[in-house]
């Protein structure tokens, strides 16, 4: 729940039960057909469910002439030296007034959460920013240079004007961050930059022994913005050195709460076990979810309705901004980021024949997967610190659970021992090392337990909650 909205947290509690926000589900609908890559999901209303709020309208190029030989590239000297000239008379007159972004979570040069890295670098993907050094891109992110180092500062939302050519340079991109002492401490929304040609922006490694790295990047004249992999030989016998942009947001450790299904309340805990916050959401008989589901920096609340196989997801507590029908009545609601797109979309999971179906359009399956045996219980968290949303199942009966690094994929990357019987499995970063461990609710003592990486050691305890109540998790901000 972010903070704007906790101020109304009393009044929105005061929601009528039927309702969720202002508008309330429809009446239940025919069974759905078991969901198909291609197929359109249709919303409780009749229409389309709504997109994430990151696929902005098309944005457009502009040219403009560059005060200097090589924008990409070019030095601080370089670009000190032709302002110098302009302001002698010697060049075009260059306009100081910073552009500003239409729309951002974050300002420009400010602090930026990883996720918005992430959904910024993303949406000139999904537009087919082509590249370009001397056209600048205008959508809800800004103007900035069509190039690679144009890119990152995008992404980094750094400040923007023709004064730097809309975005900084290979050569620059350093002073806004910091080197890092190893490719192995990348995490996804660093740079990995070679100073004289090249710069990308680090996603995740491809595999556990950190030998491709994920990559997005503007690559050359003649292609879009697009995903791609580096090897960590090529990167190193090509002198690319991994940074870390100074005002980028790490991880916190996940927050924990409780949903309340007697009175359809979220109860969010603060660090020391008091309530936080709280919203009235839903009716008798839904589902408690939590997710940022339009890239913010805080997770806000959804839920799911099992006798419509419903989602109805909210961007400010209050109000349903996304309303989707997805999947069969039985099966079990899912949310993540499954391919590390910056904001959370949803998914099912059918019990009768063990399958994963995710979308990353809250209409379409992109991900259809078969893990587990009859009776577990699936499970999705960040397994791999990749910012990607991974699949895994928990087995009730020996209190294991086994997790995947894929969505491709049943393998087993992971296999935790935690907990006792009864229990309620969970996941949670309860460390804010940006990777997601296994956890427990306990229903009979209302207790929280979180364990270490691939460990069964308890680094996080909480009592927080009634008899009876759901465990949440979740970041709170």
């Amino acid at each position: 729940m972010s903070r704007n909205t906790r101020l109304a947290l009393r009044s929105v509690a005061l929601l009528a039960a039927v309702g969720i926000g202002s508008a309330a589900l429809g009446a239940a609908g025919p069974a759905q057909a078991a969901p198909t890559a291609g197929a359109q999901s249709q919303s409780a209303g009749g229409g389309s469910a709504h997109a994430p709020a990151t696929h902005q309208a098309p944005g457009h190029s502009t040219d403009f002439v560059p005060t200097v030989a090589n924008p990409t590239t070019a030095t601080a000297e370089e670009l000190a030296a032709a302002t110098a000239a302009a302001a002698a008379g010697k060049g075009s007159a260059l306009p100081q007034a910073q552009d500003q972004a239409l729309a951002a979570a974050s300002a420009a040069g400010g602090r930026i959460t990883r996720n918005e890295v992430l959904a910024r670098a993303q949406s000139w993907i999904d537009q087919n920013v082509p590249y370009s050094q001397t056209t600048y891109w205008s959508d809800a992110n800004g103007k900035y240079r069509q190039d690679c180092s144009g890119f990152v500062s995008m992404a980094w939302h750094l400040p923007s004007s023709s004064a730097n050519n809309y975005g900084e340079t290979t050569w620059t991109l350093p002073n806004f961050a910091t080197k890092l002492g190893s490719y192995d401490d990348l995490r996804p929304g660093d740079m990995i930059d070679n100073i004289s040609s090249h710069t990308v922006l680090f996603t995740g490694w491809a595999d556990g022994g950190h030998t491709v790295a994920n990559i997005m990047e503007e690559a050359h004249p003649g292609t879009n913005a697009r995903t791609a992999t580096y090897t960590r030989s090529y990167l190193s016998s090509n002198g690319f050195q991994p940074y870390r942009y100074n005002n980028i947001v790490d991880a916190q450790p996940t927050g924990v709460g409780v949903y309340r299904p007697g009175e359809q309340v979220f109860y969010e805990a603060n660090r020391s076990g008091g309530v936080l916050g709280y919203n009235r959401f839903g009716v008798a008989n839904d589902v408690p979810l939590m997710g940022h589901w339009n890239a913010g920096s805080f997770d806000t609340v959804g839920i799911y309705r099992p006798s419509t196989a419903e989602f109805a997801l909210s961007t400010d507590n209050a109000t349903v901004w996304v309303n989707a029908r997805f999947g069969n009545v039985g099966d079990v609601p899912l949310v993540g980021d499954w391919d590390g797109r910056g904001y959370t979309t949803i998914g099912v999971y059918r019990p009768s024949d063990q399958t994963f179906y995710l979308s990353n359009d809250n209409a379409t399956v992109a991900h259809t997967v078969r893990m587990g045996n009859p009776d577990d219980i699936p499970m999705v968290g960040n397994w791999s610190g990749t910012g990607k949303t991974t699949i895994g199942v928990y087995r009730p009966s020996d209190q294991t659970f086994y997790l995947s690094n894929t969505n491709d994929a049943p393998n087993v990357d992971h296999a935790v021992r935690f907990g006792n019987p009864g229990d309620v499995p969970i996941k949670g970063d309860w460390n804010g090392t940006g990777t997601d461990k296994v956890g427990v609710y306990r229903p009979d003592t209302s207790d929280f337990y979180g364990a270490g990486q691939d460990s069964s050691a308890v680094i996080f305890a909480m009592r927080f909650g009634n008899p009876g109540d759901q465990p949440i998790t979740g970041n709170w901000g």
